[in-house]
């Protein structure tokens, strides 16, 4: 069961409990609709869209000059300022 399974800190990931993880974002005071779409591309195993958002959405952020250790289902995603896990709910 992974529809429901979005990358989020313990607190959040409370927080969202059982409703649909991209419901409960676009409520949240931090959401942003180019993560969303990361988190989209996430889901949907496309990496590198992943980053390539996420580099939009935080231009700060740099490319690793490392290649990927994390599988596609245990990536750290930023939903809102930090790097978390990926929960089940």
């Amino acid at each position: 069961m992974t529809e429901n399974c979005v990358p989020a800190c313990l607190a959040c990931n409370g927080h969202k409990s059982d409703a649909d993880a991209f419901e409960w974002y676009r409520r949240q005071r931090f959401y942003d609709p180019r993560r969303a779409m990361a988190i989209r591309a996430w889901m949907d195993g496309d990496l590198r869209l992943a980053m390539r958002l996420l580099q939009w959405a935080n231009p700060q952020l740099q490319p690793q000059r490392e290649p990927q250790r994390h599988t596609p289902a245990s990536a750290p995603i930023p939903l809102h300022g930090g790097m978390f896990q990926p929960q089940a709910a």
